[in-house]
């Protein structure tokens, strides 16, 4: 109990001094990671170790990117996505694949134990971007809206579209074990996208219908109407896994079914889902600064070179492929490719992945790489995005006004700026 009290008590001081500590460039996720770093090197309370991140940490996890997942993927208008030219679309799609690509082969070049389908399951835990750790970035209004909003929006997506990949490369690893016949793993992959498709489809938009209908009667609430579309998150994550879906999938799938359904109305709606999200994903960071302490120990150079790479190389490359012929100059591609920070969705999945698959005999290395990719990403995205941000935002008032990266753009929601027009009221 007493790494909860004083979780609390950190959770209450920073959210006093949280603009300030923003404008200093301290991210949350940052802070949170530091405080729990800082009690366990104290002995305070006993740093959390391989064995132990599953049980309840886990369910915790899930719970955060579960809420994450759905208001996230409810800010974002898919007519947004629809042509190929567009910036996110180029992230979403080469961008990502290209990622996952060359994470794998970085992987198989590293680590000599691990084979093709466990290295494609470590560059797919590793290849979400986190929107919290992004903050800084696409609230600064310095920074062009056209980039901000591609960074937003494939942070609020690639998520979720990463779960898919991730099911089919711990299924090839099973596979390759011997734990499963071919047929069996293949059908679990269709079934458990599958169902997570169409609860997230039938669910999302009832959900979403219902509140708006619900509050054009007058039979809900503000506060109401967030707790509902909250539970409805949750709901749809316990039941789809019970069906033998990835509650994950349904998640994000019913993110975007019920936004699509609120429409205008969609952040006032979520406001309690973004903010749930983000008390436990905060969490997630304390407890893994609980780990980090302990990881210190079994570091390997194999393990700092990956991270490294996979948060420059891995990530910096692919953009710079799936920009071309966009028209963007060197400093906005080096710029997107750099802020594209690990968080809460890598820890979530490799925890999951730990707990489910421990069969798979090179599951820890996977594990602990992810995580430890994480916690170098927590500190230099952390660090370097206000001031970073700054420095891009005034290369960018030289350009010309017919510049690309000058180019209008529809306005995605932040989580800040959903929070704020809760706060105001509907």
């Amino acid at each position: 109990m007493i790494g909860l009290g004083i979780f609390a008590a950190v959770f209450a001081v920073f959210g006093l001094v949280a603009a300030r500590a923003e404008r200093a460039g301290l991210s949350r996720p940052f802070v949170f990671m530091v405080a729990g770093a800082v009690v366990a090197w104290t002995g305070a309370v006993h740093p959390l170790s391989s064995e132990r991140p599953a049980g309840l940490l886990l369910s915790l996890a899930e719970v955060a990117l579960t809420l994450v997942l759905f208001a996230d993927a409810s800010r974002v208008s898919l007519s947004q996505l629809r042509r190929r030219t567009a910036l996110p679309a180029r992230l979403l799609g080469p961008g990502m694949l290209l990622s996952i690509g060359l994470g794998t082969v970085v992987g198989l070049w590293l680590f000599r134990e691990l084979d093709g389908w466990e290295c494609a399951v470590l560059a797919a835990i590793l290849v979400p971007t986190d929107a919290a750790l992004g903050a800084a970035v696409v609230e600064d209004e310095r920074v062009p809206q056209r980039v901000r909003q591609a960074l937003n929006v494939e942070a609020g997506l690639n998520d979720g579209l990463a779960v898919p990949f991730l099911l089919l490369f711990v299924a090839g690893a099973t596979v390759t074990q011997g734990f499963e016949p071919v047929s069996f793993w293949a059908t679990t992959v269709v079934q458990k996208v599958g169902i997570g498709l169409v609860a997230g489809v039938v669910v999302g938009a009832l959900a979403g219908e219902l509140a708006r209908r619900a509050r054009a009667a007058s039979w809900s609430t503000p506060i109401s109407e967030q707790l509902a579309m909250a539970g409805v998150a949750l709901a749809l994550f316990v039941f789809t896994e019970e069906l033998g879906g990835s509650g994950f999938i349904a998640a994000f799938v019913g993110g975007l079914a019920a936004g699509s359904r609120l429409r205008d109305a969609r952040a006032p709606a979520l406001g309690f889902t973004d903010e749930g999200g983000a008390v436990v994903g905060a969490f997630v960071f304390f407890a893994l600064g609980l780990f980090a302490v302990g990881l210190s120990d079994r570091l390997t150079w194999q393990v700092c070179v990956y991270a490294v790479l996979s948060l420059t190389i891995v990530r910096m490359l692919p953009v710079a492929i799936a920009l071309l012929g966009s028209g963007l100059r060197a400093p906005t591609i080096a710029f997107i490719g750099w802020f594209g920070p690990r968080g809460l969705a890598s820890v979530v999945l490799a925890l999951v992945v730990l707990e489910q698959d421990r069969q798979l005999p090179h599951i820890d290395t996977v594990v602990m790489t992810a995580l430890a990719t994480v916690i170098l990403s927590v500190v230099a995205h952390g660090l370097s995005a206000a001031r970073l941000s700054g420095r891009y935002g005034a290369w960018a008032a030289t350009l010309p006004p017919g510049a690309p990266e000058l180019g209008t753009a529809p306005a995605v929601p932040t989580r800040r700026s959903a929070s704020r027009s809760v706060a105001d009221g509907p």
